[in-house]
């Protein structure tokens, strides 16, 4: 297939402008890399070829038609959930202050508290594509760190840069307005904002934010904790996402074939050196990130008829909305391992069993917000304190009123995100073209 072709046909082709990425957390991909996206492998050769010690390689398919748009909406889901976390938490009391308790109640407050379960379901899928890229790259021997980070780097820094400016700004702008200390303080009962605002509105966390340190253990350890900026708490997992792809590639060289004895030790203490730098809770949310690799190398599910897939998604839709559940209930380590098993076989099932036609009016949805989840992942939250501080909006019981007032400052941000996408991330393929013959030199070529 050309490379044309490719870019009509195939929604995760980096070059195809508006039509961006469809479903990747934090990463957009090269021609090279694009080849290697898809659906579960098709063909299997040996390790001889790629020299990979898991005695195996896939041929990977491209992730077209149906898959890909519930693969998209899926994403876009997951940032939108993350926004109904805190939407929730801003503006209205929770479930056990609640003077009268049902059922649907129940239901909304669990539906709008699983922001962090979310997450996990990006790690998943960033796992599937990020590490998959790696894997191809290897077996193809056209491996290069520079060309590697150039695409990561790209991608992270075109929305965070802005993102740490703009909620810093914010930030500076409420704290000093009338009636709004108790807010930045701490003190309105948001759970997502129970610290002092002070102390990690400062040089020393904004540099560390840039270099994808907030929540890594050894700046704590010497007594420079880096927290996730001002009020922007889902920067969390900005940095899990950038150490996993330092720490992927290496474990992929640790394990390849024909590699000299002191290229591997050299590979094996970087990891050992990357544990212990980034910590015990980063490392462990690294599993479910592995898992996403390991959907490419699974069989074709074993569902012929269309009967058996339609029951094999909604059994797999339903083990996601249980899991997700689950996952909360337990507020665990654990419990997001077991999520990412289940995100794991969700995505699968999703690849080869969902492939009905679907109305436009879903694919058009689906499409645009899985291009702008990443923005609107990490720029609502900011904008959301600012509001709630400035217009005086305290957490109350769950009434018409204020789920009318809230509903508008939800719309305020999603027009917001897609303002800030338009800006910046709509231009990440721009950016990474221009760069390219500077970092690459003569690779550009």
């Amino acid at each position: 297939m050309s490379v044309e072709s490719a870019r009509r046909f195939n929604p995760w082709c980096p070059d195809s402008g508006r039509n961006q990425t469809p479903f990747e957390l934090h990463s957009t991909f090269s021609h090279g890399e694009i080849l290697l996206l898809g659906i579960a492998p098709q063909t299997v050769t040996t390790a001889a070829r790629s020299g990979l010690s898991d005695a195996r390689d896939s041929q990977f398919g491209r992730p077209a038609g149906s898959p890909s748009v519930h693969l998209d909406a899926l994403r876009g889901l997951a940032a939108f959930s993350v926004l109904l976390d805190h939407w929730r938490d801003a503006f209205f009391i929770d479930y056990r202050a609640l003077p009268h308790h049902n059922i649907l109640m129940a239901a909304a407050y669990i539906v709008a508290g699983l922001g962090r379960q979310w997450v996990i379901v990006f790690f998943v899928m960033s796992g599937y594509l990020v590490g998959g890229s790696v894997l191809r790259s290897v077996h193809k021997g056209n491996w290069s760190w520079r060309s590697y980070l150039l695409a990561r780097m790209t991608r992270l820094y075109i929305v965070l840069v802005p993102a740490l400016f703009l909620g810093g700004a914010l930030n500076l702008i409420g704290m000093h307005m009338t009636g709004t200390q108790a807010i930045y303080s701490g003190l309105s009962g948001m759970h997502a904002l129970s610290v002092n605002i002070h102390s990690t509105l400062t040089w020393p966390n904004l540099f560390g934010n840039l270099l994808f340190l907030q929540w890594a253990a050894f700046p704590a350890a010497i007594g420079h904790k880096i927290s996730p900026l001002g009020t922007n708490g889902p920067l969390w997992s900005l940095c899990n996402e950038f150490w996993y792809y330092i720490a992927f590639p290496i474990a992929v060289l640790l394990f390849s074939r024909n590699r000299r004895i002191w290229l591997r030790l050299i590979c094996l203490l970087g990891l050992i050196i990357w544990s212990c730098f980034v910590g015990r809770q980063i490392t462990l949310l690294g599993i479910p990130w592995l898992m996403g690799v390991l959907i490419g190398y699974l069989p074709e599910f074993p569902a012929r008829g269309r009967a058996l897939r339609a029951l094999a998604v909604a059994a797999s839709l339903l083990l996601l909305a249980t899991g997700l559940v689950f996952a909360r209930w337990l507020h665990s380590i654990a419990g997001d391992i077991g999520l990412g098993v289940i995100v794991t076989f969700f995505v699968w099932v999703t690849l080869h069993c969902a492939k009905s036609s679907l109305p436009s009016a879903y694919v058009r949805v689906a499409r645009r917000a899985a291009r702008s989840s990443y923005t609107l992942y990490l720029v609502h939250l900011p904008l959301l304190i600012f509001l709630k501080a400035s217009l005086h909006l305290p957490r109350a019981l769950p009434g018409w009123h204020v789920l009318l007032v809230s509903i508008g400052v939800m719309a305020v941000l999603l027009f917001y995100a897609q303002v800030v996408y338009q800006v910046f991330e709509r231009n990440t393929d721009s950016l990474r073209k221009w760069l390219k013959p500077h970092v690459l030199g003569k690779q550009a070529a």
